[in-house]
C-alpha cells in the first residue's frame, strides 16, 4: 500500500511539474506575437470595426425611400330624402427631390472611408505602442540583469573588506563609498522593479497576457536605414493615414454643401383618391396629383452660408495637416538621425567587451593590482555605456515606428517586429 501510495504522489509530482513547465513556457513571445494578440482582442479595434458597419447601415438607411402613407374613409351621405354611404381611400408616395440620394449616399461613403482610415490608424498605434512597450519591457529586464550583477561584485567586495581589519581612514571611507554604491543600486532595483510593473500593466491591457514572467525575444537594431527626408516627407504628405482622414473631412463637406443647395428644392409627395359614393346613383371618383411645398419663407440659404463656412474650415484645417506631418517629419528625422549616428558608439556588440572589462577588472582587484576607486570609475562607466546602448536601441525602435506610421508603411513595423 505504501509502495501504491508513493507512486501516486510521484505521478502527481511529475503531472504538476510538466504542467508548471508548460506555463512557464507559455510566457515566452515574440514581438509578432504580441502586435498579432493585440489585434484579436484590444476593445477598441473591435470597436471601431463596428463603427464601420454602422456608418454602412446608416447609408442604407438614409437613402431608402419613404414609406408610402395611407389613409381611409367611410361615412353617410343625406341628398334631399336620399341617404347613402361614402368612402374612400386615399395613398401618399414621398418622394426625395430628384439628386438628393446621391449626395446623401456620398456624404456617408466619404464618413465610412473615414472610420476604416482611422480602423488603419487604430492598428498601426497599436503595433507600434506594443513593440515600443516590448522593446521597453526587455531593456529594462536586462538592465535589471545588470544591475543585480553590479550588486553581487559589490557585496563580494564588501564582505572581502568588512573582513579584513580596518587599519586607516583611507580603509573606512573605501568601505563606506562600497555600502553606500549597494544602497544605491539597491534601491534602483527596486525602481526598475516598479516600472517593469507598470510597462507589463500597459502592455497587458492592449495583449491580455496574464503572468507579469514574461520572456520576450527582441533583435536589436545594429544597420538601420538610411532615410532621405525629402522622399519621406512627400511619402507622407501623400500616403498619410492623417491626411488621407482630412480629405475624407473635406470631400464629405462638399458634398453637404451640394445638398443643401439642393434642398433650396423640397421633397415633393405623389398622390392617389379612390372615392365611392351611393346615394341617388353609384358614383366613383379616381384621381391623383403632386403635393409640393413652396419655398416662400425659407429658401435654405443659411444652411447654404453655414455650409460654406465649413467647407473652408476643412480646406484650412487640411493645410494644416500637411504643415503639421511636414513638422512632426522634420523633428522625429533629425532624432533618428541623432541616435543613428550614436549607434556607432553605443554599439550592442559593445556589451561583450564590457563584460569582459569588468571580469578583468575583478580579478585585478582580488590580486590588489588597481585600487578601489579605479574599479569603481570603470564601473560607473561600463553601467553608462550599457546606458547609453539601452536608450539608443529603445530611441530608434520608437522612431522607426513614428516613421512608420506618418507614411503609412505597415512592413517598417512588421520588420521591427520579427
Amino acid at each position: 500500500m505504501g509502495i501504491y501510495m508513493r507512486r501516486i504522489a510521484n505521478t502527481i509530482m511529475l503531472f504538476l511539474l510538466i504542467f508548471q513547465w508548460s506555463a512557464f513556457a507559455q510566457q515566452n513571445y515574440s514581438i509578432k506575437e504580441l502586435v498579432d494578440s493585440a489585434f484579436q482582442t484590444f476593445e477598441l479595434i473591435k470597436a471601431q470595426q463596428l463603427k464601420i458597419d454602422e456608418m454602412e447601415a446608416l447609408r442604407k438607411y438614409n437613402t431608402q425611400w419613404k414609406n408610402p402613407e395611407i389613409s381611409a374613409y367611410y361615412g353617410s351621405k343625406s341628398i334631399e330624402s336620399h341617404k347613402g354611404d361614402v368612402a374612400g381611400v386615399s395613398i401618399v408616395q414621398p418622394l426625395y427631390f430628384p439628386g438628393k440620394i446621391s449626395f446623401v449616399d456620398e456624404i456617408y461613403r466619404y464618413k465610412k472611408n473615414y472610420e476604416a482610415l482611422s480602423y488603419e490608424e487604430m492598428k498601426y498605434f497599436i503595433a507600434s505602442t506594443v513593440i515600443n512597450l516590448s522593446y521597453d519591457y526587455a531593456i529594462k529586464t536586462l538592465h535589471s540583469d545588470h544591475i543585480n550583477s553590479r550588486l553581487n561584485r559589490l557585496k563580494i567586495i564588501n564582505a572581502y573588506m568588512s573582513g579584513r581589519p580596518v587599519i586607516s581612514p583611507q580603509k573606512r571611507v573605501e568601505i563606506a563609498i562600497v555600502k553606500n554604491t549597494i544602497r544605491m543600486l539597491e534601491s534602483e532595483i527596486y525602481k526598475l522593479k516598479a516600472d517593469k510593473a507598470t510597462t507589463f500593466a500597459r502592455l497587458a491591457l492592449y495583449t491580455r497576457i496574464a503572468s507579469p514572467q514574461l520572456s520576450l525575444h527582441i533583435n536589436w537594431i545594429t544597420n538601420p536605414p538610411l532615410y532621405d527626408i525629402n522622399a519621406i516627407e512627400q511619402k507622407a504628405k501623400k500616403e498619410s493615414l492623417l491626411v488621407k482622414k482630412q480629405k475624407q473631412v473635406y470631400m464629405a463637406s462638399v458634398a453637404e454643401l451640394s445638398l443643401s443647395k439642393k434642398n433650396i428644392f423640397p421633397d415633393f409627395s405623389i398622390l392617389f383618391n379612390y372615392d365611392y359614393e351611393k346615394v341617388i346613383d353609384n358614383e366613383k371618383t379616381i384621381s391623383g396629383g403632386i403635393s409640393i411645398p413652396i419655398p416662400l419663407y425659407n429658401q435654405n440659404q443659411n444652411e447654404i452660408k453655414a455650409m460654406q463656412s465649413r467647407v473652408k474650415q476643412e480646406e484650412f484645417i487640411s493645410h494644416y495637416v500637411e504643415k503639421m506631418i511636414e513638422t512632426d517629419i522634420r523633428t522625429i528625422m533629425a532624432q533618428y538621425d541623432y541616435y543613428r549616428n550614436l549607434l556607432g558608439l553605443y554599439s550592442p556588440d559593445l556589451e561583450d567587451e564590457l563584460n569582459r572589462s569588468m571580469v578583468y577588472a575583478d580579478n585585478q582587484f582580488q590580486r590588489g593590482t588597481i585600487t578601489l576607486q579605479s574599479y569603481l570609475e570603470l564601473d560607473v562607466q561600463v553601467h553608462e555605456t550599457l546606458e547609453n546602448i539601452y536608450t539608443t536601441q529603445k530611441e530608434l525602435v520608437r522612431n522607426i515606428s513614428a516613421i512608420a506610421c506618418l507614411i503609412n508603411d505597415y512592413t517598417i513595423l512588421l520588420g521591427i517586429a520579427q
